[in-house]
């Protein structure tokens, strides 16, 4: 299955999976996307690995059924949340007899970037190259070819705590598949929802999951900023559940079903009749449940402009993206959103047929992302030589030791953040 890309988002509610391929134009086709329910995470951590596993080994059993192909490898992504940044340089001489600048020199200088003091309960999960700089030029994207003795490097090296990525990895090899490498989540959903000319001017990405809302900033075509909110649409259920007494499953089905912010699709004299349990139901005025879910969008949205805020960031970007299933499914959102954030604002869906949902903006996300990050867009023989290649130099088994296929995995995948 060489020809495939098999993305993989694990959340704290669902397992989001979806296949991809390169056709002979060289465009990417979504094949097969699923979703599985999921509770085996608490916040983005991995709380219970037997049932995390179970999600995801489903997930892929789905997809198989889907594309009728037999899936060993995947991508998974990291959560943003999980992650912090710091600022290094890194600094090599270029090593070839002409002086010109190959691949091998980029490697170099991003295994530079990353001789930084971690802390021991730390790895570094990537490195995001800012600027490349040429024997003293600077504001350099795309150094290889170029001629020069000295190449620099300003990059953002992203850390992780080491025991949480470990779980989150021992849960997809205990599902009995193999990791063939590791995105970031933020980089996987601004490849899906916007383009480059957002990226440049300045864009934030909110993605609002069950638990937790990442928040993540972009500006020279570079991720500047990243944090999260401890809250999420589950937070929103919890709150239908305790007003109208129900339980949490019911308000989920409420909210999925009735929930709107706009006033326009409000029948203020609808009654709605929900089940309360033991055999009763009720009925409820749709205002009221539209003003419950209101409340805790606004208090979500109020953090969100916080860290916005405190990013330092907030003058500089142009918009606002909502991606994730926590908010971008209410009907209205935009508009309110737009209020509190005072920012525009817009829902960001993948464009790919069958796949126009902001729920599956990270599993699509990382498809796109591999297959921009391995140069993919000359035809299907190459895309299935590039992903065989990558693939054997990460292929393992769940036995490997830590510092053989783990560190040789973010080695080889570290240029591509």
């Amino acid at each position: 299955m060489h020809e495939y890309i098999v993305g993989l988002d694990i959340g704290s509610s669902n397992v989001y999976g979806a296949v991809g391929k390169v056709d002979n134009e060289g465009e990417i086709r979504i094949i097969g996307i699923t979703s599985v329910k999921c509770n085996g995470l608490k916040k983005s951590v991995v709380v219970d690995i037997d049932s995390t596993s179970q999600s995801i080994r489903e997930c892929i059993n789905n997809l198989e059924r889907m594309v009728d192909i037999s899936i060993s490898d995947v991508y998974i992504t990291l959560p943003a949340g999980i992650s912090e940044i710091f600022w290094n340089k890194g600094i090599v001489a270029v090593s070839s007899d002409d002086k010109e600048i190959r691949e091998k020199d980029l490697f170099r200088v991003l295994d530079a970037a990353k001789l930084i003091s971690v802390p021991q309960d730390k790895e570094i999960i990537g490195v995001v190259p800012y600027q490349y700089i040429v024997d003293g030029y600077d504001n350099i994207m795309e150094p290889i070819g170029m001629s020069g003795t000295r190449l620099e490097v300003d990059a953002q090296v992203v850390l992780a705590k080491s025991n949480v990525v470990n779980n989150l990895r021992k849960s997809v090899t205990r599902a009995g598949i193999n990791i063939a490498g590791e995105v970031l989540q933020q980089q996987a959903v601004a490849q899906v929802v916007s383009n480059k000319e957002e990226i440049n001017m300045g864009i934030a990405f909110v993605d609002v999951g069950a638990q937790t809302t990442d928040i993540s900033i972009y500006k020279k075509g570079n991720l500047c900023y990243t944090s999260m909110v401890p809250l999420g649409g589950d937070n929103i259920t919890n709150d239908i559940s305790i007003c109208l007494k129900i339980p949490f499953i019911e308000a989920e089905k409420l909210k999925i079903q009735y929930g709107t912010l706009s006033n326009k699709e409000l029948d203020k004299d609808r009654k709605i009749n929900i089940d309360t349990g033991y055999n009763n139901s009720s009925e409820v005025d749709v205002e009221f449940l539209k003003d419950v879910i209101e409340a805790r969008v606004e208090e979500l949205l109020y953090y969100v402009r916080d860290k916005l805020k405190e990013s330092k960031y907030i003058d500089e970007i142009s918009g606002v993206i909502i991606v994730g299933g926590g908010l971008a499914l209410f009907k209205g959102i935009s508009s309110c959103a737009s209020r509190v954030l005072e920012k525009s604002v817009k829902i960001g869906c993948p464009s790919y047929i069958g796949a126009v949902s902001p729920v599956y903006s990270t599993s699509v996300g990382i498809i796109e992302d591999i297959v921009k990050s391995l140069k993919i867009n000359k035809n299907s023989n190459d895309l299935k030589k590039e992903i065989a290649s990558s693939k054997e130099k990460t292929s393992v088994t769940e036995n490997d030791d830590n510092g053989g296929f783990f560190s040789r995995l973010k080695d080889f995948f570290a240029e591509f953040f």
